[in-house]
């Protein structure tokens, strides 16, 4: 359910991806391999099921800013005034403004921060270039480090 719900807004499209979720790790059982750890394996399908849910109900188009190197599509830092801010919010405040990302933002930065994917990774499952998912990562970083700035009246400290 923890998994479902870094996916999805509020409880109800948790439960309704985490019964899909069961409903694949059922079907497939016979698949699993019990020399592994059960856990992990489930939380794979539920993040596969996720971007599965994603692809199949969202139309999202790819954008790339040519102007813009790799290296600086992967970079949005935070000062030492951020992370004080930042460690002022509690975890509910943080879902809530991850929750304010555009839904692609939120994705990529949920795949690529939560679950360890790469980019690679995630531009093959979700359909979109490498480039696209980097691009969509720094747009979510810089958009919540302006939520950050200004739940946490950040602008005013400083």
């Amino acid at each position: 359910m923890r998994t479902c719900h870094r996916f999805k807004r509020n409880r109800e499209d948790a439960v309704a991806l985490l019964n899909e979720g069961f409903l694949k790790v059922l079907l497939n059982l016979e698949k699993y391999n019990p020399q592994e750890e059960f856990y992990p394996w489930i939380s794979t399908i539920m993040v596969r099921t996720a971007i599965d849910d994603f692809r199949k109900n969202k139309s999202y188009t790819q954008e790339t800013d040519l102007k813009e190197t790799d290296a600086e599509l992967e970079h949005v830092t935070l000062n030492a005034a951020h992370e004080q801010a930042l460690d002022q919010l509690t975890a509910d405040d943080v879902k809530a403004l991850l929750f304010e990302l555009p839904e692609r933002e939120r994705m990529v930065f949920t795949l690529f921060e939560f679950e360890g994917y790469r980019h690679q990774e995630i531009a093959e499952k979700l359909q979109v270039t490498e480039r696209s998912t980097k691009r969509y990562l720094q747009k979510a970083k810089t958009l919540l480090k302006v939520k950050i700035e200004t739940t946490t009246n950040l602008k005013k400290v400083m």
